[in-house]
């Protein structure tokens, strides 16, 4: 019986010994399975880290793109406002011109009413003068004419 009992304690201590070293070996196969899925967990966000820069990236240059496009697109409207500005102040100085040279023509004939008007007036004042001297002269002929025959009779 002690034999049994010390065969018996022998093998419970085998056994102990192969459920510790079944204990060791499996913590170990864990270890090494949690590295390997750590691992491919790294691996794998590591790969959709760089799937997503890519998205990301691809998206910056399709913003920037977009960016290039309205700016394109602003430039070519402010191109097209600033010509048709410039026709419209072309066509206002062409206004401002016409209505200047009309102008211009309006005093021209206003100055040549007022150059005939004045020509006139000058005209009949010199006649009025000349009419006034053929009195005068004829006053002094006359007055003449009677002092000398004053004298004639004297």
């Amino acid at each position: 019986k002690e034999d049994n009992d010390e065969e018996s304690l022998a093998e419970d201590d085998e056994d102990e010994d192969n459920e510790e070293d079944n204990d060791e070996e499996s913590l170990a196969e864990d270890d090494e399975d949690n590295d390997e899925e750590k691992e491919d967990n790294d691996e794998e966000s590591l790969a959709e880290d760089d799937e997503d820069d890519e998205e990301s990236l691809a998206e910056d240059d399709e913003d920037e793109d977009n960016d290039e496009e309205s700016l394109a697109e602003d430039d070519e409207d402010n191109d097209e406002e600033k010509e048709d500005n410039d026709e419209e102040s072309l066509a206002e100085d062409d206004e401002d011109e016409d209505n200047d040279e009309e102008s211009l023509a309006e005093d021209d004939e206003d100055n040549d009413e007022e150059k005939e008007d004045n020509d006139e007036e000058s005209l009949a004042e010199d006649d009025e003068d000349e009419d006034n001297e053929e009195e005068s002269l004829a006053e002094d002929d006359e007055d003449n004419d009677e002092e000398k025959e004053d004298n004639d009779e004297e």
